[in-house]
């Protein structure tokens, strides 16, 4: 076949160097991808000058814009820097494609990925691996529970229903009760030195960090006062003590303030006073600590006491001050103390307050002082038969807590039979039932629903959070049938598992990070990671929650919608070399056979095959296109004079060798792996070559339609045969001899 260069080429060459036309010759001019004039067989002067009218006309003829002749594809659409001396677009920053003309999106870390080692994922991906990428104007589309500019944030469900403060994983941590992690704030965590001249109170104010891969994007609910559940959906109900559990103490804390001048500050419960003044009377004091709505219960919540005859809370030699929790039960947190605005007019007395826990609370401190259970939607106790709202001690009260047993004694476990046959009655003085797994409530007429790992919950330790919980903190337990009603995007029975994005929109296997991990593919083989096998790895503790897709051949994309282009060699770049691996092999009694894989599919070749042979059996692997196979020794060839017999097999007594070239797919290649073998001599595989050639989609000369799978080649290039030459693969790597603009 031949053509004609374009106009540009056309007046540099002139006609000799294009040469004269054969009679007999096909011959075409290319105006458009699918408009070519064809002539055939006609006579030599008559085809001259059509030959000359049509060189004319394309001379005078004025291009478009998007046509014209460029050394790199369409200018590089002015996003890029042409590169000499190849026509090689390199975009600038925020575009890609072979002509520049697509835009990239935001990158985040990707919510799910395969490993590229063992324990190392999420990796920055484009919208994170949760939105799809819109190429004209470069911005993510995210899938539903997430959002930003990269899709990188897990949204908060519901937007935590209007009941609650949206905040990251990180900041989680921060918003913990220092007071849950102490049990005293004494002058050796304040002091800074010996003679304490310098104080630091954030020593007792520390939590837990929170530094891994999610720390910033995986946002949840921190639920106001009042209200609970993963999105705070969900009403509290009163807390307090059983009655029947006697001999139970209040806990009580104790302060020490030395300082005659300024002011302090008391938090529980991630709560803070207003600045309590150094001359506070014990009343003022008391008030400043109730106004807390941290605190539960009837008024007065804490009662507070110091040493007789002393008129205000701080004094220069210091004062002692004891703080007894009323409505509060249970193992509480310590009031975590602040006096960095605290002074001594004398400088030999050093300013100071301290707390320290005196006596541990030891009463219950559940929900309906279990006696009654928790109406969640509406927040009210419903409390059993003869069981109504206390005072905390027993008595008739106001705290909605069904801790006052208004008539008669106990004498049984509540239920008909006793705990409803669920459980075993532990007998007096507190008549408790026992409930057997899965069951619990007063009398236990609940039904647990299943416990996972939390997607969302204070850390235990720095880095290491998602304990178990109901429903793992991500859905909704149904207590009459022991069901979670999981969030959006979560599925299994305690909603434990984060779905595929689009179900991997058919064209995939959704599996889980650590299956992602063992999937991997390095240079197109098999090349297992681990992720998530030490289970005490806080880093990796999504490994069997966070589930990503697997997408068949031909499918690519977060979420395997996009289809796969043909890739090849860029015609345009010069100089590089097809891989070129070498098979030697050595055998004496011509009856063994051995196995070659390449990229994870096997053949069997035996001893006998030829080379000939052994290329249509490569060839006929579907991670191989076309190789073509050849022996080192020029000497032989079929029907060469003087050949032994075996002397075109692989394998020969006296050792043979013979060369694999690679025509498709070109690049640097993984070596063919004799993966079986009884071949009684020698037999290994070594690279003698290694690719340089390109391997890219559309070869470089193309943008590919994600939506279909197929190249759209620019003006000039067509489908090639993998090495240049025209062909059938629809990868735009031939280069169209002579095309004309239109």
């Amino acid at each position: 076949m031949t053509g004609w260069a374009g106009k540009a080429d056309l007046l540099e060459k002139g006609p000799n160097e294009l040469g004269a036309p054969k009679r007999g010759e096909t011959i075409f001019l290319q105006k458009h991808p699918t408009k070519t004039i064809v002539v055939k067989s006609v006579p030599q002067m008559k085809f001259c000058l059509l030959f000359l009218s049509f060189v004319l006309a394309a001379l005078i003829s004025e291009p478009t814009h998007a046509s014209k002749y460029t050394p790199c594809p369409n200018s590089c659409s002015g996003n890029g820097k042409c590169t000499t001396p190849w026509g090689v677009c390199a975009c600038f920053d925020g575009f890609m494609g072979a002509d520049c003309s697509l835009r990239t999106c935001p990158r985040g870390k990707a919510i799910s990925d395969s490993a590229s080692a063992d324990d190392d994922a999420h990796h920055l991906a484009e919208c994170s691996n949760r939105g799809s990428c819109n190429r004209s104007t470069g911005q993510c589309k995210c899938d539903s529970m997430f959002e930003g500019s990269a899709c990188e944030r897990f949204m908060c469900p519901n937007d935590c229903s209007g009941r609650g403060r949206c905040v990251s994983a990180k900041n989680l941590a921060r918003f913990r009760d220092p007071g849950e992690l102490r049990s005293s704030c004494t002058s050796a965590d304040v002091c800074k030195d010996i003679d304490c001249t310098e104080r630091d109170y954030s020593a007792c104010m520390s939590t837990y960090t929170y530094e891994t891969w999610e720390a910033d994007n995986w946002y949840g609910c921190l639920c106001s006062p009042g209200y609970k559940g993963y999105d705070c959906s969900l009403r509290t109900c009163a807390r307090g003590d059983d009655p029947l559990t006697p001999s139970q103490n209040n806990e009580v804390q104790l302060l020490e303030c030395h300082a005659d001048f300024g002011t302090f500050t008391l938090s529980f419960g991630r709560e803070t006073t207003s600045p309590i003044p150094v001359d506070a009377s014990v009343s003022q004091v008391m008030s400043a600590i109730n106004a807390l709505s941290s605190l539960e219960g009837q008024q007065p919540k804490v009662a507070v006491s110091w040493t007789s005859g002393v008129d205000r809370v701080c004094i220069s030699s210091g004062n002692l001050i004891q703080v007894t929790f009323l409505q509060n039960f249970g193992d509480l947190p310590l009031l975590i103390p602040d006096g960095k605005h605290l002074g001594q007019t004398s400088g030999t007395e050093t300013p100071l307050i301290t707390s320290q826990k005196v006596v541990f609370g030891t009463k219950e401190w559940e929900d309906c002082s279990l006696h009654g259970t928790c109406d969640e939607e509406k927040g009210i106790c419903n409390c059993l038969d003869e069981w109504i709202t206390s005072d905390g001690y027993g008595n008739g009260g106001t705290r909605g807590d069904c801790g006052y047993r208004q008539s008669g004694t106990t004498s049984s476990c509540p239920g008909e039979p006793a705990c409803l046959g669920r459980g075993i009655c532990s007998g007096p003085p507190n008549f408790r039932c026992a409930c057997e797994a899965g069951r619990s409530g007063p009398d236990c007429a609940l039904i647990d629903c299943p416990m996972g790992k939390s997607w969302f919950s204070f850390p235990t330790d720095d880095n290491k959070a998602h304990s178990i919980s109901e429903c793992s903190d991500m859905g909704i337990c149904d207590r009459t049938t022991g069901k979670c009603k999981c969030a959006e995007g979560f599925v299994g029975g305690a909603c434990d598992y984060m779905t595929c994005p689009n179900d991997c929109s058919g064209n995939g296997e959704c599996i889980s990070m650590q299956s992602l991990a063992q999937n991997k593919r390095v240079n197109g083989v098999l090349t297992p990671f681990t992720y998530g096998t030490d289970p005490n790895d806080p880093l990796t503790w999504d490994h069997d929650q966070i589930f990503g897709c697997n997408c068949s051949p031909g499918f690519d994309g977060y979420d395997c919608k996009l289809r796969t282009c043909a890739r090849g060699d860029d015609p345009h770049t010069q100089h590089q070399k097809n891989e070129v691996q070498i098979l030697s092999c050595s055998d004496t009694d011509n009856t063994g056979s051995f196995q070659l894989t390449f990229r994870d599919e096997t053949a069997i070749v035996k001893v006998t095959n030829t080379a000939a042979d052994l290329e249509s059996i490569l060839n006929a692997l579907s991670t191989i296109e076309r190789v073509s196979v050849s022996y080192t020794d020029q000497s032989i060839f079929v029907g060469a004079p003087g050949l032994e017999a075996d002397s075109l097999q692989v394998c020969r007594d006296v050792g043979q060798q013979v060369e694999i070239e690679f025509l498709s797919p070109t690049g640097d290649l993984p070596e063919i792996v004799v993966t079986h073998s009884n071949v009684d001599g020698i037999l290994s595989i070594s690279t003698l070559q290694s690719g340089t050639k390109e391997y890219i989609e559309c070869s470089g000369r193309g943008i590919c339609n994600q939506d279909t799978g197929l190249c759209q080649c620019f003006h000039g290039y067509g489908s090639s045969d993998g090495q240049g030459g025209v062909g059938t693969r629809d990868d735009c790597g031939y280069k169209v001899p002579y095309a004309f603009d239109s």
